[in-house]
């Protein structure tokens, strides 16, 4: 972004964020699939709302429940380990001179029960004059996804693992049974 540009002045768009619009914006998100919050962009990172499917993903019965798990803070929303990463990649997006005012970061939560999820998260910056810059965000629980993903990379590695070792054993003198088990090993492959 250009040194004299600031993020306000260069995503100025339509819409913005009013004691007036707020019903709507409730309304809205009650019926949309995925969790919905709007967080302020400054150092506190204080949510200003977090729809019933935000606080389902943390494992939370209420908003008082998930306001105690996280501080009611996009800080107290993200792993403590990878806050700083985030954080860091979504500044870079909006900052950088070929992006626009959307991001896009996925990380890990803990839920109130203490398991760790993953979640997708696609941000909008934006200002308004009530509540100051601010992050419109869609999240959704993408757990399954990645550990399916983690295992088909493990398998993979192991295919390539045992695909070397299948052809490093090739030319040693093996025993019959031994020969046996490769030649099995070979019909998985």
């Amino acid at each position: 972004m250009a040194a004299n540009t600031s993020r306000r002045e260069r995503y100025s768009d339509d819409f913005a964020l009013t004691k007036f619009t707020m019903p709507v914006v409730w309304q809205m998100s009650s019926v949309i699939p995925g969790g919905f919050f709007i967080y302020r962009e400054d150092e506190k990172r204080e949510l200003i709302y977090a729809n019933q499917r935000v606080c389902d993903i943390y494992g939370c019965a209420d908003l008082d429940e998930f306001k105690a798990l996280t501080g009611f803070t996009f800080n107290g929303m993200v792993h403590p380990d990878d806050f700083h990463l985030i954080q860091e990649s979504i500044d870079n997006q909006i900052d950088s001179e070929e992006g626009d005012s959307f991001d896009h970061v996925e990380y890990r939560i803990i839920r109130k029960d203490g398991t760790v999820r993953w979640v997708d998260d696609y941000g909008h910056f934006g200002y308004s004059p009530e509540y100051g810059d601010l992050y419109y965000v869609f999240i959704s629980d993408i757990t399954k996804q990645k550990t399916e993903m983690v295992s088909n990379e493990k398998y993979d590695n192991l295919k390539v693992a045992t695909e070397n070792l299948l052809s490093a054993l090739s030319g040693a003198a093996l025993s019959d049974d031994a020969k046996g088990a490769m030649e099995e090993l070979k019909k998985l492959m």
